[in-house]
């Protein structure tokens, strides 16, 4: 890119020169204040050499009209003047001049003067073209910091689920914590959950169809779907954020599966209870049976007349004896399932900081399709 220069000086002679010294230079000239202003604001010189004695608006006014322009504001304006006093220095400075030079100056000198401003202005833009790009980096950090740090809360939350509703409704409540715009469904069921509260038809449809979709697929006008074994998602306004959406949605896969570990391992805690409980019944019932038949066989021996009332009493508690012990074995493992119960019931009270992700009011309306 080419340097652009403009001279603002009511003398013909001067600008041919200046043109001549940085003839290496695109250089522009102006004869007024007036004009000067009006090429600068067009050309948008990177540096302007500006007269100080000029017929209608003088120099001075010139650079606080240059200064008042937004585009204007930091460009380098060197005075150049027969002026020399310190007074008119001063108010050079004053009014926001870059350097002042007299015009008695030896050209080369002068050009001296302008490459250094010109590399001292790049050097500036430079600098502060880095620290912005440092700034719009630490920014996108720390906003992948936040988002992490609500995925965090999320995967916590899971734990003290009770059931994929509740799991979709933190999920929901996760993605409106992000400002994200989306429809979840769980494939084996028909729930569907939205951040505005309203799942539209054609949103539905699109989910059901789940199996015509890639793991991550874009539509052309921007909104995401993640397809997961367990769960799909439709964002209409990802921006920047389709590595966290991936990532929630890792989290959600994850939570899905310990719920129905959880599920499964209640099932079949409560299959060998239901068991148990038919072993108990029969063990019960055979005790029963057995204890009336061995004492009729003593009765009909002829035994049990060798004994009298405490005797048979104390028989009793002889035949009953034999088969409690194994009674007691079965019924011992009776009521786990309650125990389960009551454990998990405990994990269901989320913890004070967490308790948001389980409002139902954290929704917000949007009527917008995908």
């Amino acid at each position: 890119m080419s340097v652009r220069i403009l001279v603002i000086d009511d003398d013909n002679t001067y600008r041919t020169l200046l043109s001549q010294v940085f003839a290496e230079y695109d250089v522009s000239v102006a004869s007024s204040g007036e004009e000067g202003l009006k090429k600068a604001i067009e050309l948008k010189p990177h540096v302007i050499l500006l007269d100080i004695v000029m017929a209608g608006m003088d120099g001075y006014a010139t650079c606080s009209e240059l200064r008042k322009v937004e585009h204007l504001r930091h460009t380098p304006i060197v005075f150049i003047s027969n002026l020399s006093s310190s007074d008119c220095r001063l108010k050079a400075f004053e009014i926001g001049a870059n350097d002042y030079v007299c015009k008695t100056t030896h050209p080369e000198e002068l050009k001296s003067k302008v490459v250094a401003i010109l590399e001292a202005d790049h050097d500036y833009f430079e600098a502060h073209a880095d620290i912005a790009e440092k700034e719009c980096l630490l920014l996108d950090l720390q906003r992948q910091n936040a988002s992490m740090k609500t995925i965090g809360l999320f995967m916590q939350a899971t734990h003290y689920c009770s059931d994929l509703e509740v799991l979709q409704k933190i999920f929901i409540n996760t993605l409106s914590s992000l400002d994200l715009r989306a429809v979840v469904h769980f494939k084996d069921r028909t729930l569907f959950r939205s951040t505005s509260g309203n799942v539209a038809k054609l949103e539905k449809e699109l989910l059901l169809h789940h199996e015509d979709f890639e793991r991550v697929h874009q539509f052309d006008h921007g909104p995401m779907i993640f397809n997961w074994r367990s769960s799909i998602l439709l964002v209409k306004n990802v921006g920047e954020l389709s590595d966290i959406c991936a990532h929630v949605m890792d989290a959600l896969e994850l939570a899905i599966c310990n719920l129905n570990r959880r599920a499964e391992m209640v099932e079949q805690i409560l299959s060998i209870e239901k068991t148990n409980k038919e072993i108990l019944a029969s063990l019960k019932d055979t005790k029963a049976k057995s204890n009336t038949n061995l004492k009729q066989q003593l009765f009909d021996s002829g035994l049990i007349s060798q004994f009298d009332l405490q005797d048979e009493n104390d028989l009793d508690e002889l035949i009953a004896s034999s088969s409690d012990d194994l009674i007691g074995m079965v019924e011992a493992f009776g009521d786990n399932a309650e125990k389960i119960s009551a454990i998990l019931g405990s994990l269901k009270k989320p913890p004070q900081e967490l308790r948001f992700l389980f409002k139902e009011s954290m929704t917000t309306s949007d009527a917008t399709l995908f």
